[in-house]
């Protein structure tokens, strides 16, 4: 969905120019790159254009901030306040993350997650974004010292969270208010805008493709993949596989 912005604020304006940007080249590199066969991949191909689009402006945000509306964000390794959130994703990014657990992590470490995933499920159960934030679930990903143990797969919107100041984060996360939440927490709003646009680019990939292209929450949808081996070929066939 196109995000709104204020034409009379040239921060919006920005963050309004680099969804549209990321969003077009997304979906004409995409569309045109990859046959049907290797649609799985579309999520490292969406994540990498993302992050060459953020390498191009994190150099210019660095020697003037005000050029490009915001300065860089001050989040930190193990600073998981924003992983509480009901995250919306793209199939591919829900296998990308499958294979890097099957590749990377023990048969104990896979149970676990997969144990993790489905209290989460249950718990999260026909939650609306408001009701999940306040549930204050953590993201099954999560590891012992606060960190995401899938980082480098992370999905675009876990990408696109950002924040401007660790501790208005902590502050904000006293809050079961979500609303209240986003009022106290300023965020890097071409960050948000390039992987938005992204997102977007790839979910109208999907769509010319004939596949499901949205799923709400990323945690309902890792453990539908994890527990049921064949949903990627009814995904891939064009069904509806994940509910």
């Amino acid at each position: 969905m196109e995000p709104t912005f204020n034409r009379t604020d040239p921060r919006s304006v920005l963050r309004a120019k680099a969804w549209g940007a990321a969003r077009k080249q997304t979906e004409s590199l995409l569309s045109a790159a990859l046959p049907a066969g290797d649609l799985a991949r579309l999520a490292t191909e969406a994540e990498q254009l993302a992050e060459r689009a953020l390498a191009s402006v994190a150099p210019r945000v660095i020697e003037d901030p005000k050029a490009v509306g915001w300065p860089m964000p001050d989040c930190q390794a193990g600073c998981h306040y924003c992983c509480y959130e009901q995250v919306n994703v793209t199939p591919p990014e829900v296998f990308a993350v499958v294979d890097h657990i099957k590749a990377n992590w023990s048969d104990g470490k896979r149970q676990s997650v997969r144990k993790k995933l489905r209290l989460a499920a249950e718990k999260s159960r026909d939650l609306d974004f408001e009701a999940y934030f306040a549930a204050r679930i953590p993201c099954p990903l999560l590891n012992a010292e606060g960190r995401c143990s899938a980082y480098e797969v992370r999905p675009l919107m876990c990408r696109a969270y950002n924040s401007l100041d660790v501790k208005a984060c902590e502050q904000a996360a006293k809050h079961a208010d979500r609303s209240a939440h986003e009022r106290g927490v300023r965020t890097n709003g071409t960050i948000h805008g390039i992987m938005d646009g992204v997102f977007g680019g790839l979910q109208e990939a999907l769509r010319k493709a004939g596949l499901q292209d949205f799923l709400p929450n990323l945690t309902a949808a890792l453990h539908q993949a994890l527990d049921k081996p064949g949903l990627r070929s009814e995904w891939l066939a064009g069904k509806r596989a994940f509910r």
